[in-house]
């Protein structure tokens, strides 16, 4: 009986008074996405971008070992040094194909890499910590692929990796969709989380720079004020909570469809802006991103108003900072 359960909580997310789900759900099941893109996208640079094969293979190795840490931390709890060493090094890997794509001049492109190399971090772990409820970072995944799709040239090897994303996490979102058949878990969270951060580094190639992340500000605006808000109380960011919006909207008896669809339609807005402006003038260009973080900043405010923290805090999934 015991070995038996031992299995069993290998295999299956099962629930406990921290979860949101109720039944027994197989975890893990990020591999299948993490192993379609990086096929597909091996594929479609040997076919047409040999030039970055070598920013590319660096950049595989440390997918296979995040994915690897991301399986093992699924099973049991892994060290902080050992998550922080392979974010870090996706990090470098990002910054490596970034200073091949869209390198700057002279000592700004110091502090250019160096922010890749901090936003390929974040990005990980933000996608980690919304991984919480079913159908929610795949929803993105999908929507900001297809954004990418829409927004870069035709042919170019940046939008046949965002075709390649998007239909992979929609694959996925089939089978994550409330009720969820099966988790995406750390070895999916992770990568995924990367593919965002190449996928942007990747539009640099024929996309504005500042309308590159754009559909994705719902969905890191939690993550960020969340942050912030849990530093200012004093508390032990490393420690795992039920404090993100939707969070508290899900688990207030809203449901997870619903909050996951809220996300994903402040993605699209967000997706359709930047595809109407990418080629208006500058000005245009910044007054539209400026409208558009306002309003999804302003109904973030509203809703988060209108479901408050909890008393206590728990944790209904193993969110924490590497």
């Amino acid at each position: 009986m015991i070995a038996r359960r031992k299995r069993e909580k290998r295999l299956l997310d099962l629930p406990n008074h921290r979860s949101s789900h109720s039944v027994p759900t197989p975890r893990g099941g990020g591999a299948g996405l993490v192993l379609a893109v990086a096929v597909f996208t091996a594929v479609e640079a040997y076919r047409l971008h040999p030039a970055y094969s070598f920013q590319l293979v660096v950049l595989g190795a440390v997918l296979l070992a995040l994915a690897l840490v991301g399986w093992r931390d699924d099973h049991e709890s892994m060290p902080v040094a050992t998550r922080l060493g392979t974010h870090v090094a996706a990090g470098c890997a990002t910054a490596i194909l970034v200073n091949a794509i869209h390198p700057l001049t002279g000592a700004a492109n110091v502090g250019w890499l160096v922010l890749w190399l901090f936003w390929t971090t974040a990005s990980i772990n933000i996608v980690n910590f919304m991984d919480g409820i079913d159908g929610m970072v795949a929803s993105q995944g999908f929507v900001y692929g297809l954004y990418l799709v829409m927004l870069l040239p035709d042919n170019s090897f940046a939008r046949h990796f965002a075709a390649v994303l998007a239909a992979s996490c929609l694959g996925f979102l089939i089978w994550n969709w409330a009720p969820a058949r099966i988790f995406l878990g750390d070895v999916g969270s992770g990568p995924l989380g990367l593919f965002f951060a190449v996928a942007g580094a990747l539009a640099l190639d024929g996309a504005p720079v500042p309308l590159i992340f754009l559909p994705l500000f719902p969905l890191y605006l939690d993550a960020l004020i969340t942050l912030l808000r849990r530093l200012g109380r004093g508390e032990q960011l490393t420690t795992a909570h039920r404090s993100h919006l939707y969070q508290r909207i899900a688990n207030s008896g809203v449901g997870h469809a619903p909050t996951t669809a809220m996300y994903t339609i402040a993605s699209i807005i967000g997706g359709a802006t930047g595809v109407a402006v990418k080629s208006a003038t500058p000005e245009v260009m910044a007054a539209a991103i400026l409208i558009y973080v306002f309003l999804v900043t302003s109904l973030w405010l509203a809703v988060d108003r209108r479901f408050p923290l909890p008393l206590t805090q728990t944790s209904e999934n193993s969110e924490r900072i590497t």
